[in-house]
């Protein structure tokens, strides 16, 4: 599915039949991506599935992005704990039909993050988290859909800044794509593969944050 921006030569678009990471810091730009794919996807007669963890899916953003849009082709989740995260993903299949053309979840990993505990504790959270990611990865080929993922950043002594959820996330994501600020350039935000099926990873590009979506 195509964009609208400079992404879509970058990475040919949002892949259909694939689970695509965007991650970045706050701001970034990350949401705006989710709800203007919500946005092209109504422009093709489609519907979306639009799983907020964050509270992040606004009403009056999208409008701001395509004021001719029908919200009734948006169906929204708003999961409040990881569990009430792992209930609506695996429900998901019941909810798909040939009129759903697009599904972002975000965000992936913010009530995850939540969740404290002992080591066996985190490695049945990765466990379930990966059950998680199977289905819409299932989902994504049997539809032939699009599903987007956003994902947050930490500061790692070794690495540097990194997405969190680790090799879980990394593995099921075919495609990721890094959003950076670009401190000098006012609203400008830049985009890196960081992994892709067949495009060359590092690549970047700029674009432009705007009331009115990404340009």
């Amino acid at each position: 599915m195509k964009i609208g921006c400079c992404l879509d030569k970058l990475s040919d678009g949002f892949a259909e039949k694939t689970v695509t990471q965007v991650y970045g810091d706050f701001a970034t730009g990350k949401t705006t991506i989710c709800l203007q794919l919500c946005s092209q996807n109504f422009k093709l007669g489609k519907k979306s599935i639009y799983i907020d963890t964050e509270g992040s899916f606004s009403p009056e953003r999208l409008l701001q992005i395509n004021p001719e849009l029908d919200f009734k082709k948006i169906l929204v989740f708003e999961p409040y704990s990881f569990e009430e995260q792992c209930e609506v993903l695996e429900k998901l299949e019941e909810k798909m039909n040939e009129e759903i053309g697009f599904i972002a979840v975000d965000s992936m990993v913010s009530l995850y993050r939540l969740k404290g505990g002992t080591y066996d504790e985190k490695r049945d959270l990765n466990r379930l988290l990966g059950k998680q990611l199977l289905n819409l990865s299932k989902i994504a080929r049997n539809y032939n859909i699009p599903v987007v993922i956003t994902n947050q950043i930490y500061e790692d002594f070794d690495n540097g800044v990194t997405p969190l959820g680790g090799s879980v996330l990394r593995y099921w994501s075919k495609i990721i794509i890094k959003l950076e600020k670009i401190p000098e350039k006012i609203g400008h935000r830049k985009a890196t593969i960081i992994k892709h099926k067949y495009k060359k990873e590092g690549d970047s590009c700029e674009f432009l944050l705007t009331d009115k979506g990404i340009i």
